[in-house]
């Protein structure tokens, strides 16, 4: 994607769906969850092949891992199957709404 705006604002919105998802879910709820596991971990990987398309300019001005962002991407992929489900339940309830918001933010001054 060209314009790095529209591709901040796909990730803000995957962003917003990861946590719509989890909407009234404790950890326990989660990991019982495999269609849930699934919605979020998609959302998750969209976010990180997203990330690998904004331009380092951008990077620079929102204060985001984004190497650890498409890391996950990366391995949530190719490695599936070994992911750590509680790693992935506080990545989308600790880190994805810090991300929205940054996002959110820097997307308002633009």
């Amino acid at each position: 994607m060209k314009d790095h705006k529209a591709t901040l604002g796909l990730m803000k919105d995957a962003a917003r769906k990861t946590s719509l998802f989890l909407k009234g879910y404790k950890m326990r709820k989660f990991l019982m969850d495999g269609k849930t596991q699934s919605a979020v971990i998609m959302q998750l990987i969209v976010i990180g092949e997203l990330a690998k398309k904004v331009p380092d300019r951008a990077k620079k001005k929102i204060n985001l891992p984004w190497r650890l962002i498409a890391g996950f991407r990366d391995l949530a992929v190719h490695q599936y199957f070994e992911l750590d489900l509680p790693k992935v339940w506080d990545t989308a309830t600790k880190d994805v709404p810090v991300l929205e918001k940054k996002l959110a933010q820097y997307l308002k001054r633009k």
